[in-house]
């Protein structure tokens, strides 16, 4: 039975039953079973940081609702998105790797909820459940993947394509067809002027892509954002699918895309 932790410790049967994160429910349920007593729901509030970079990853977060933004320091003020993480994923999984200190800040951009886990007691879950491990692997081959695309998409594409590219990965990750963001939100994610977002919102408007409402983004044509979007997009998502269906030399693919990912944050950032 999916169980949820209280603040007290007693766990309690959820009122949803299987979680919404999909790299949980992905999991037998033999090893769903054993890892959920020391998972405790929590609430995000939207524009809390999660995680800082440079500091000591002590939690992970399987989101269940909401959207976080993966942000890459610039200069000493100024951060840049480099990945989004919703549903289908979890906040400080590179510690699968052995990593012990977060590379990147983590900022919860929609307001949800997520399932918390506490490093010890993921590193003693990742000793007894394989599947668990397996597919925390593959998530962070996929983030890292994702890392290095968005830093070349920065160097080669229109803002309106990344703009697009963005909505849909907004909408992939949260299930949302109004998405509670703003036109400073995105500029900051982007690291655009706000009259550039403004604009790009103002064309896309005109095409019938999306109707801009106040605090929000209305999705109308889905297949018209995938038109305009870069093809960025698509090769994510390919990437997810082929690893999705291919569990042969995932280390070998992770180390890659890892130094992929670093080589392309420098040119992206110099």
């Amino acid at each position: 039975m999916w169980i949820e932790e209280r603040e007290t410790g007693l766990a309690m049967p959820a009122e949803t039953g299987l979680p919404r994160n999909l790299l949980l429910r992905s999991l037998p349920f033999e090893e769903l079973e054993r890892l959920s007593p020391v998972l405790q729901k929590i609430a995000l509030a939207p524009r809390r940081v999660l995680q800082h970079a440079g500091l000591p990853i002590e939690h992970v977060f399987f989101i269940e609702e909401g959207l976080v933004s993966v942000l890459a320091k610039v200069d000493e003020r100024n951060a840049v998105e480099v990945g989004l993480i919703g549903r289908d994923g979890a906040v400080g999984s590179i510690v699968v790797l052995g990593a012990d200190v977060a590379a990147f800040s983590h900022f919860v951009q929609i307001g949800g909820s997520a399932l918390r886990i506490s490093v010890d007691d993921l590193s003693r879950a990742l000793a007894e459940l394989p599947r668990l491990r397996a597919a925390l692997q593959g998530y962070v081959h996929l983030s890292l993947m994702q890392v290095s695309q968005t830093a070349a998409c920065s160097l080669s594409h229109s803002f309106e394509q990344r703009l697009a590219s963005w909505l849909l990965m907004a909408h992939d990750r949260c299930d949302m067809t109004q998405l509670p963001i703003t036109q400073d939100l995105v500029a900051r994610s982007l690291g655009v002027r706000r009259p550039t977002v403004s604009n790009a919102f103002k064309q896309l408007a005109e095409r019938g892509a999306f109707a801009k409402e106040r605090g929000r983004v209305r999705i109308l044509d889905r297949a018209g954002l995938e038109r305009i979007a870069c093809r960025c997009y698509r090769v994510l998502c390919r990437q997810c699918d082929a690893v999705k269906r291919s569990k042969i030399g995932r280390k070998t693919l992770i180390a890659l895309t890892l130094a992929f990912a670093l080589f392309e944050i420098e040119l992206a950032v110099s």
